[in-house]
């Protein structure tokens, strides 16, 4: 699906001057999407898909979820003056507060990154890329390129051009000015020059009226979305059609992304037809790629395949030739999500890719009907209790226990929440949530039950990441937690001083139990650390990404009762870390 370019962002953002200034009153995540509430005169509600898009709109979010994430951005940015803007001319929105900068990445998958001093705080994907890695501590380094503003871009047009080793011009236009693909043909069709000329190639004419298209293109404000098909904030003569028109680029932004987003989640079957297109037009794009540098690519995979060098030796000319190494595979830097499997011949791997592009070209519409027709997406129940924010269970003997999900929460939950009946629990190690029985009035609280939240703090503990298996927690009464730490000593922010005896449950065994119960359209899903009596999957640490585990879950429920929930639901229920499901029972 299409999304917003470099120069869409630009308009949209001189569109979004006025709540510059603003407060943000509120922050509320969903799916893959964040809320800002701003408040400048009046209320805006600012919504963001990383990857995708962003638009004012006018109403409140209808659902909601609360993770972390969200709760330390929300933390750190409630109440305070905003300003919005771009980076340079990246797809990068550019959130900032007087002490605390949020970036938004709007390429690719899209990502969300608070920064602090310039360094990262947290971000909502940890990833890895040549030359940059988003993950905590790490210094934000913006994507290669340093690309200027489009106004500097302007000034500079001429030397920029000349210095661009694109294959055409219509791609230097794209990429080196950040205009996109569509923009970049429309200055070529308006400009009326030859879009595979080489940008060296251009006469001084020619790169004059491409420098006045860009400028004229740059100001130029005409939204409107042509044959439902294509979103564009000027009016694109290149391209013909059914054109609707639009008084503002963000009523454009809505109509077309907004509208095609709920199209897309009543239709499964145009979803599974999609993602086949674009795995197929992936393909037919990798194969050209290894048709166009076959001779480069035997190269490398020669170069890989030597016992002559060292792996540095041949990482270097690997590198010389424009390859990375990944696992067995080489990875052409310019496609770096084509993996060469070096250890079968190109042949084969050429094959291979015709194989699977032949079988997309030939999907079967009727059989992805059968499939999807029957799977509906049902929402998932809500508590709506004080403690639903929280981690929490009912212990097989009926207390409740909770348990928090970050720093913020840990403090909450011991300042706000902890009672003088409470049994208070934790372990000593970093990044450990604190836990809290509730007795029942009139009810006591059993060893089982303290062994049942031992099981639960351990396993969304900072141990679950590291793939322990088991680990100590202790136990302790509500007097004996201060936050007045001996003399000398200081507290970080949701930490505690723990006075006298602890008693300890030692080796608690790492594992949660997802339970689900589907009524009518609404999914109950619960975590225990005990086996329950309906639909369940026994997570414990493995080797599985989340996304896989995540899958594996929703796939089992589609199948057995032709329903799925948001995956956003289970996502929040997983520990910290790799898993594996190591146990399921579909009833």
């Amino acid at each position: 699906m299409q999304s917003l370019t470099s120069l869409d962002i630009y308009k949209l953002l001189n569109e979004f001057s006025d709540i510059n200034g603003g407060f943000i009153r509120n922050i509320k995540s969903g799916k893959n999407e964040f809320y800002f509430l701003i408040y400048k005169g009046k209320e805006y509600w600012l919504k963001i898909v990383p990857g995708h898009y962003f638009c004012l709109v006018n109403e409140k979010p209808e659902e909601t979820i609360d993770f972390g994430f969200t709760t330390l951005v929300k933390n750190e940015l409630k109440g305070k003056r905003f300003s919005i803007s771009m980076h340079n001319s990246e797809r990068i929105l550019e959130i900032k507060t007087d002490s605390n900068k949020l970036l938004i990445e709007m390429f690719s998958k899209g990502n969300v990154i608070l920064l602090k001093d310039e360094k990262i705080e947290r971000a909502l994907f940890q990833r890895k890329y040549e030359g940059r890695e988003i993950s905590s501590g790490k210094e934000y380094i913006y994507p290669v390129g340093n690309k200027k503003s489009f106004n500097d871009m302007y000034g500079g047009f001429y030397s920029i051009l000349k210095a661009s080793d694109r294959e055409s011009v219509v791609k230097s236009l794209a990429m080196d000015f950040s205009m996109g693909g569509y923009y970049a043909e429309e200055a070529c069709f308006r400009a009326k020059v030859d879009k595979s000329k080489k940008p060296l190639e251009l006469n001084i004419g020619e790169a004059k009226m491409l420098r006045e298209k860009f400028m004229e293109i740059l100001k130029e404000n005409k939204p409107n979305i042509i044959d439902k098909k294509i979103f564009s904030a000027v009016e694109l003569k290149h391209i013909t059609g059914e054109r609707e028109y639009f008084d503002n680029i963000n009523s454009a932004v809505i109509n077309f992304f907004e509208k095609n987003q709920e199209t897309e989640r009543k239709n499964p079957v145009k979803i599974e037809l999609n993602k086949a297109q674009d795995r197929l037009k992936e393909y037919e794009e990798n194969i050209e790629f290894i048709n166009t540098n076959y001779e480069r690519i035997q190269n490398a995979m020669t170069i890989l395949k030597s016992s002559d060098k060292s792996i540095n030796e041949r990482e270097k000319e690997l590198d010389e030739l424009g390859f990375l190494i990944k696992g067995k595979n080489i990875v052409p830097k310019e496609r770096q999500q084509l993996n060469i499997d070096i250890t079968q011949n190109l042949n084969y791997n050429l094959a291979l890719m015709y194989q699977k592009a032949k079988r997309l070209k030939n999907i079967d519409t009727e059989a992805i009907t059968a499939k999807t027709k029957m799977i509906r997406r049902i929402k998932v129940k809500n508590e709506n209790q004080w403690y639903s924010k929280f981690r929490h269970f009912i212990t097989s003997e009926g207390n409740l226990v909770i348990i928090g999900k970050d720093v913020n929460q840990n403090e909450s939950l011991i300042e706000k929440h902890m009672e003088k009946e409470d049994i208070v629990g934790h372990a000593d190690v970093f990044g450990s949530p604190f836990g809290i029985i509730k007795p029942k009035e009139g009810k006591s609280i059993s060893k089982k039950e303290i062994e049942e939240t031992a099981i639960m703090i351990a396993s969304y503990s900072s141990a679950w990441r590291v793939g322990a298996t088991n680990l100590d927690v202790y136990f302790i009464k509500p007097e004996q937690v201060t936050k007045t730490p001996p003399s000398g000593e200081s507290l970080k922010k949701g930490a505690f001083y723990i006075e006298g005896k602890r008693d300890y449950i030692k080796n608690a065994q790492l594992g949660i139990y997802i339970s689900i119960e589907i009524n009518d359209d609404l999914a109950d899903l619960k975590i225990t650390p005990y086996e329950p009596k309906s639909t369940f999957f026994l997570i414990k640490p493995g080797n599985k990404k989340r996304d896989e585990v995540i899958r594996k879950i929703n796939r089992a429920i589609s199948q057995r009762y032709s329903v799925q929930v948001n995956e956003d639901y289970i996502n929040r229920l997983l520990p910290q870390g790799k898993s594996s499901v190591e146990k399921m029972k579909l009833l």
